[in-house]
């Protein structure tokens, strides 16, 4: 009989009682919702040593529309100031197919994208594309010949095995099954996908990962439900094979989880966790060197309107609760940039000083 990983402390309350703010957190917005692109979710990000470039999921008025595309934004100053907005991944003409993720990766040879293509509808995946930013006009432009990976649909920045293969978690067979995608060495046109499971997912099996060495800790997104918890399953041979994936005792709503591991050896999880569904989101880290369990949690985001952090009381409106969801996050000079979306309408980021993460 397995037993599930553990993620946290079945003991400890959740929240427990001294998850506060980061101190030294900041917010910044990213990029607000438009009267022509009113819907806006799903954002990427990653940092190329000058800028930090995010991408976002764009569509003229809903999710999952055939209009929708990936567009982008950069900043030179640490999210204070955004660049005009580009496109990163363009659309399609037959009014079906769209384009709706996007993870980014920067490596010694450029910026990559890993882009996902559906046909119409919210779980008709076709598969994965590679785009790769030009170095002459700096704009992303497809480098693979269509679909390099069908069926499997990218949803975390890749990261690197011992081995100098790319991993990335995702989720494959019409969004019914968590995986894991692993390149080819460093040839991002040749992956294998590794399923995590056997059984079908009933929701959205979207697959965060922390990563060290040939370890790999795989955490994804429950089924919806009362008292839903976070499926996790380990590896210890780079992605090749995983343990089963079970429940955790780590209370998380369905929704994106982002997990990653800080340069100070710490792993670290980005998640949702709140009443009503999507209202908190949360931060936590292991003991250095650990891949799990999670020991120290904080309040990264969340709550009733009039408790909003003053860079964010602008956007607060009059609804009781708000949506603050999909995040992602990259490491740069000290500091853990986080963006999350907004009620599927506005990109924002928060930043982090990863010192205070102790």
């Amino acid at each position: 009989m397995h037993e599930p990983v553990r993620l946290w402390d079945a003991s400890r309350s959740f929240p427990p009682p001294d998850a506060g703010t980061v101190p030294g957190i900041r917010y910044a917005l990213v990029h607000r919702q438009t009267p022509d692109f009113q819907f806006l979710h799903e954002p990427r990000i990653a940092h190329d040593g000058r800028r930090l470039l995010v991408n976002f999921s764009n569509a003229p008025r809903r999710e999952s529309e055939p209009a929708q595309v990936m567009r982008g934004r950069r900043s030179a100053d640490g999210g204070r100031t955004w660049s005009a907005v580009e496109v990163v991944a363009g659309g399609f003409a037959d009014g079906r197919r769209r384009h709706e993720t996007a993870p980014l990766l920067v490596r010694e040879d450029g910026g990559w994208a890993l882009v996902g293509r559906y046909d119409f509808g919210s779980k008709n995946a076709i598969g994965m594309e590679i785009w790769r930013e030009h170095a002459g006009t700096g704009f992303f432009a497809p480098v693979s010949d269509g679909v390099v990976v069908p069926d499997f649909i990218p949803f975390v920045a890749p990261q690197r095995l011992r081995d100098g293969s790319w991993i990335v978690g995702g989720h494959f067979r019409k969004v019914t099954t968590a995986a894991v995608a692993i390149s080819d060495g460093a040839d991002l046109q040749r992956w294998r996908v590794v399923p995590l499971q056997t059984d079908i997912h009933p929701g959205y099996p979207e697959t965060a990962l922390a990563v060290r060495g040939d370890d790999v800790l795989a955490i994804v997104r429950p089924p919806a439900g009362p008292g839903s918890t976070a499926l996790a399953a380990r590896s210890r041979d780079g992605g090749r094979s995983f343990g089963p994936l079970l429940p955790t005792a780590l209370p998380m709503d369905d929704s994106k989880p982002f997990a990653g591991v800080l340069s100070d050896g710490r792993a670290y999880l980005i998640w949702n966790q709140g009443e009503p569904r999507r209202d908190a989101m949360w931060i936590a880290v292991t003991e250095p060197g650990a891949l799990h369990p999670f020991a120290r949690v904080w309040r990264l985001v969340g709550g009733h309107p009039s408790a909003l952090p003053a860079d964010l009381a602008e956007i607060a409106g009059t609804a009781p609760a708000h949506e603050w969801a999909y995040p992602e996050a990259v490491e740069h000079d000290g500091h853990l940039h986080v963006v999350f979306s907004l009620d599927k309408r506005h990109c924002y980021m928060a930043t982090i000083p990863v010192a205070a993460l102790a």
